[in-house]
């Protein structure tokens, strides 16, 4: 049984049977923060993309048109949550069975056709079943990821020589220019948000850059707290200066930064690289989890 509360997500109505699945969608990144925030802090790893995405929506509404958020439950409870922020895939948290299924039957019957799916590996499977059943469409995997959290302070296998440096304005440029070479590099094409993202980064005292003599060679940010965690990414190091450390050293130092401020540090890794992977857990990252992407193919093809 599904159903749709239109723009506004409401409670679900009182004689509704306890044991069955409701979507519910809301249009609210502020109502969507709330509604969320019980699941949020029971487990802020899992769902840190979702907490991210939507506070970063209630600061800046214009950033993705048309957003949307599913809330699924039974009774009047939240259990799970999902989001869709066009044109990226719709993404999943964590999979509760009955409920992933009863959202992949909602999207495939009611919303217009998704660009794919994305989040944790297990409700990523089950959409992908279900909605596939019901639309006929192909999904493709595109990548897989390793979710890793920091339970212990991290520790370099080797030292490198440089320092830590949380970034100012006057490296703007240079960490934009980076984020479009790191996107050059993955094959994802420019969109024109890179000067404003690194710009909030690092007004927010998030960009830290590793230093060797006294030049930026790498660099990586870590996103908004939510629930006490925050995230690691935007990892990058020139092609030219690679081979060196830096990289494995400025996400050691920021995460050690960030657990003196009182956070949990937690990261994504491609499962296709397992050289990241070897040194993040040799840094005392440990890995919690598998994320999915899935791409389906386009509805006119079929």
């Amino acid at each position: 049984m599904t159903t749709q509360t239109g723009r506004v997500p409401v409670e679900p109505a009182s004689d509704l049977p306890d044991d069955k699945w409701t979507v519910q969608v809301g249009r609210s990144a502020v109502e969507a923060l709330d509604r969320a925030q019980p699941l949020i802090a029971a487990d802020a790893v899992r769902h840190s993309v979702f907490a991210t995405v939507t506070a970063a929506l209630v600061d800046e509404p214009e950033r993705h048109k048309d957003p949307c958020w599913f809330f699924l439950g039974r009774g009047r409870g939240v259990d799970a949550v999902a989001m869709h922020t066009p044109p990226q895939a719709l993404h999943v948290s964590t999979h509760v069975p009955g409920a992933t299924q009863e959202l992949a039957t909602f999207v495939a019957e009611t919303a217009q056709p998704i660009p794919g799916v994305g989040g944790d590996r297990a409700a990523v499977e089950a959409f992908l079943d279900r909605y596939t059943a019901i639309t006929g469409r192909t999904g493709f995997a595109v990548e897989g990821k390793g979710v890793f959290d920091l339970p212990s302070e991290p520790e370099l296998s080797r030292a490198v020589p440089g320092d830590y440096l949380v970034a100012g304005e006057d490296h703007l440029g240079l960490a934009t220019a980076w984020v479009r070479a790191f996107k050059a590099d993955i094959g994802t094409p420019c969109d024109g948000t890179e000067r404003s993202l690194v710009g909030r980064h690092i007004a927010a005292g998030r960009l830290g850059l590793w230093l060797a003599n006294g030049v930026p060679v790498a660099m990586c940010w870590a996103s908004t707290s939510h629930a006490g965690v925050v995230r690691i990414s935007g990892v990058y190091t020139p092609s030219e200066l690679r081979g060196h450390g830096y990289a494995s050293a400025v996400v050691c130092a920021a995460s050690r930064r960030q657990q003196d401020l009182g956070h949990r540090c937690m990261l994504y890794t491609q499962l296709s690289n397992p050289t990241s992977n070897k040194i993040y857990q040799a840094m005392g990252y440990r890995r919690v989890g598998d994320d999915l992407q899935v791409q389906f193919d386009a509805p006119e093809a079929r």
